[in-house]
Order: structure tokens, then C-alpha cells, then sequence
């Protein structure tokens, strides 16, 4: 696909210097290669869609094409300046076109390194014992979004899901937020996943261990998909939870949707009963993964009509969360012995109530820090919650990255190191760093494999804070 891609811009600008050129190119030759050009053109739109990059060369080769057909076909001769112009116009919108393609590409997801094939559902879970705190209508009830990724036996015949299930929604939603105009992430609709809709799920085990995946603050679930089918290819049952109104976006039909609601979790500087928020924000995700964990109770009953029915090993679920996602991790696992072992990503714990971080954690629980959160408030719950665990708990700093690292931020965007929202560790290097940390711990904990310690010696980038 980038070679058809390097065709076009090569052959759109070859058009614009053949025709700027003193000596004569015989005109047979400047059709075929305009025409060759609009070929590869509709061949791309064939292939990956229309993507808002191209506008501008669709527009340039529509003007070259007016020249050739005055100048070269109707032998007409066009006014110096009239022709000047059009050439102009036509190679700043090659250029412009080229340089949105360089600043928003349209990348392929990390591929899983696991066995399985991966097969991915999703529902909606009404939590009609919680009222909505979020929303306009104060009698609404909680509601939430989950995706399952799981083993699966074949993907023939089924469809390729997207990365972004919920499509424009969310990509918008997020160009928002990050204050870009609305369509500049619109590409991204277009970018598969390594996942298929409603492929049936593995027998090649009786039932599997499940990880219970959860965003940060202004994310969304499938903001940790490369992490989802990793452990899916792996022989886990992986379960993305969009906390609405925490999210950007959380799509439950076409017209209804849950926007990030920003009043969740004021400004810090300018409110002084921040952490309140904060308290009720983390304390709102972990209610999500509650009724996460007794929606799962449901379906994996045995007389459950879901695919799930009896697949999901309910003794060994694990949670892995970032940021608010991995602080409500750990406030779940102080008081829910339904999770055997937890993983945070930058965890924000500041907020989880003090005799509760006094408390400990009873499973096993590792921590992975980002370089830019070395310091900061975080810090003295996250390791006093550490120091009081009673089953031991790992605390690693990975140097040379950022809070949004733990993110796939990698996918948007090269400039994303030159702004500051990834760190200086090269992206899909670090993908396989955190990748393999995360199932080898998950291995050790939920699958009783000895060989999957993590040895952080491995990578100069690691480094153990505190055991």
C-alpha cells in the first residue's frame, strides 16, 4: 500500500514537470501517465477508502487534467499566466497532500506473537443498581460498553473488525478533545484490527483465564488493543470496558452516545476539593469493573445462550489498567477476592482512600511507572500500598517515556515525540517491552507458569524501584 501510494505523489509531480518543461514530452506519453495516475487513484480508494489526505491530490490531478486536455488534447493555448497558475496550484496541493500523508499516517496494528486467532464481541452492560452521576438526566442509570477479544478456532468466513469499532464517534470525539479539527483523525476508521466479529471461540481448552482491561481518564478502550491481542493470541479472554463518560466516546447505539464529560474531573489547580473528584471518578471505574465481573458471572453460566458459556475461568481474572483505569484496578482488588492479580500502568492510587492504600494487596501486583511520572503525588500511596502488601508487589520504571506511552499514541501520529506525548524510547520497541512484561507476569500469576518471570536485565530501559 505505500508503494502505490509513492506511485501516485511520484507520478502526480512527474505530470506537473512534464509539463513545465521546455523540451516537448510527446503528448501520448502525458495521457498515459495522467490516466496511469487516476488508476492507481481509484485502486487506493478500492483498497483502504477515501481518507481526507488525498483531497487536495485529487484536486491536482483534476487541474492537471484540465491542462493536458486544453493544451495537449484540444491543442488550445492556454495564457502563460492562466497555465503558470494551474501548475502552481496543482504542485502546492501535491506538496500539502504529501506532507498530511508524513504528519497522519495511516499505520497496521502491532501483529500478536501468540498461537490463537482472535475472535472479538462487545456489549452493553445497564447497571440499573447505580444512577448515572455524569450524565444531564439525574435519573439515568450506569451504563457501560465492553469489548471481548478471546481465542479463537477459525476466522474464515468472518469479518475483520476495525480498530475502532465504534468508528467516526470515537475518532472525532477525539480530535476534539486533543483540540484538532473534527475530521484529521478520520483515518483511522479505516485501520484494521488483527481481531474477527463473532469468530467462534477456541475448544482447544476447557476455559480461560480473563483479563479485565480499563482506560484512563480522556481515553477509551481501544486505546490498549495492541495489549487486548496480545493476551487474546496468548490464550486469554481479554475484557475492554469504555467507562462512559470517562471516555471520549462510548457508543451504545447511532444515536446514542456518552461524551467525555470534563465537570467529572475539574482543573486541578483551580479546585480545591480536587481529589473529591478524583475519589468519585476512580471509585465510578471501579464500579464499572464490579459490574464487569458480575455481567461475566452471567454469561459464563451454563445456561447462558452467549459463546462464553462455561469458557471463562472465573478463579483466575486479572486486571490491567492505566492511569484512573489501573487506580480503580487496585481499589477492586483491595476488596474484591474475585481478582487473583493486578497490573498498573501509571496507576493513579492518590485518590483511592488512605485506610484502604494502608490495607495492601493480597495477590500478586505489579506496577510499571513511566520516566515522566517518576515524580509527583502519586508517588507516596503508590508506595506506601506497595510497602504495606503482604503478597509481594513489584514496582518497575520504564526511562525514557511518557504518562501517554502506556497508550497507543503511536499510531497517530511521528510528531507525537516532537509535542512531548511520547517519550524518547522508540514506540513499537517499547510495545514489545510492555507487551512482554505484561504476559509474562499474567503467565506466572493466572497460569501458574514458573518459566514467565520477568527479567527487566533484558532491557536497558527497565528498571526495578522497589520489591
Amino acid at each position: 500500500m505505500i508503494l502505490l501510494e509513492v506511485f501516485i505523489y511520484v507520478s502526480s509531480l512527474s505530470l506537473i514537470i512534464s509539463l513545465m518543461i521546455k523540451k516537448p514530452i510527446k503528448p501520448i506519453y502525458v495521457i498515459f501517465l495522467w490516466g496511469t495516475s487516476v488508476l492507481a487513484i481509484v485502486l487506493h480508494l478500492i483498497l483502504q477508502g477515501s481518507r481526507w489526505q488525498f483531497y487536495l491530490l485529487y484536486l491536482a490531478l483534476l487541474l492537471i487534467g484540465v491542462l493536458i486536455y486544453f493544451s495537449l488534447i484540444m491543442n488550445t493555448t492556454l495564457k502563460t499566466f492562466i497555465r503558470r497558475t494551474l501548475m502552481i496550484i496543482s504542485s502546492v496541493f501535491i506538496v500539502i497532500s504529501a506532507i498530511s500523508i508524513l504528519v497522519f499516517p495511516m499505520y497496521d496494528l502491532p501483529i500478536p506473537s501468540g498461537n490463537y486467532l482472535i475472535g472479538t464481541e462487545s456489549f452493553v452492560i445497564d447497571d440499573q443498581a447505580r444512577l448515572e452521576l455524569y450524565s444531564q438526566d439525574p435519573n439515568d442509570f450506569r451504563r457501560t460498553k465492553i469489548q471481548i477479544w478471546y481465542p479463537a478456532d477459525t476466522i474464515d468466513g468472518y469479518e475483520q473488525a476495525p480498530w475502532l469499532e465504534d468508528g467516526l464517534v470515537v475518532a472525532r470525539a477525539l480530535s476534539k478533545d486533543t483540540g484538532l479539527p473534527d475530521f484529521v483523525l478520520d483515518h483511522t476508521v479505516n485501520i484494521l484490527s488483527n481481531s474477527y466479529f463473532n469468530a467462534p471461540i477456541s475448544t482447544d481448552l476447557e476455559n480461560y483465564p480473563i483479563v479485565i482491561l480499563s482506560h484512563g481518564w480522556r481515553g477509551f478502550r481501544n486505546l490498549h488493543t495492541d495489549y487486548a491481542e496480545e493476551l487474546a493470541s496468548q490464550g486469554y479472554i481479554v475484557v475492554g470496558i469504555d467507562h462512559s463518560y470517562g471516555s471520549v466516546a462510548t457508543l451504545f447505539d447511532d444515536d446514542d452516545v456518552a461524551y467525555l464529560n470534563l465537570d467529572a474531573l475539574p482543573d486541578r489547580q483551580t479546585t480545591n476539593d480536587f481529589i473529591e473528584y478524583a475519589n468519585q471518578l476512580v471509585y465510578t471505574y471501579a464500579s464499572d469493573i464490579t459490574a464487569t465481573l458480575d455481567y461475566l458471572e452471567d454469561i459464563n453460566d451454563i445456561d447462558s445462550q452467549s459463546r462464553f458459556s462455561g469458557k471463562l475461568d472465573l478463579d483466575k481474572i486479572g486486571l490491567l489498567g492505566h492511569s484512573t483505569g489501573g487506580g480503580a484496578d487496585v481499589a477492586v482488588a483491595l476488596d474484591d477476592d474475585r481478582i487473583a492479580a493486578v497490573i498498573g500502568l501509571d496507576a493513579w492510587v492518590e485518590s483511592i482512600n488512605e485506610n484502604r492504600i494502608n490495607v495492601g494487596l493480597d495477590i500478586p501486583s505489579m506496577f510499571l511507572r513511566s520516566g515522566s511520572w517518576e515524580t509527583g503525588e502519586n508517588n507516596a500511596n503508590l508506595l506506601s500500598l506497595i510497602e504495606q502488601s503482604t503478597y509481594p508487589s513489584i514496582l518497575y520504571q520504564i526511562d525514557g517515556t511518557t504518562h501517554y506511552d502506556f497508550a497507543m499514541v503511536y499510531m497517530y501520529s511521528p510528531l507525537v515525540k516532537t509535542i512531548g506525548f511520547s517519550g524518547s524510547v522508540e514506540s513499537r520497541y517499547l510495545v514489545t517491552i510492555l507487551k512482554s512484561m505484561i504476559t509474562d507476569f499474567f503467565d506466572e500469576a493466572l497460569k501458574d507458569d514458573a518459566n514467565s518471570q520477568i527479567d527487566p536485565n533484558q532491557w536497558e530501559e527497565v528498571r526495578i524501584i522497589n520489591s
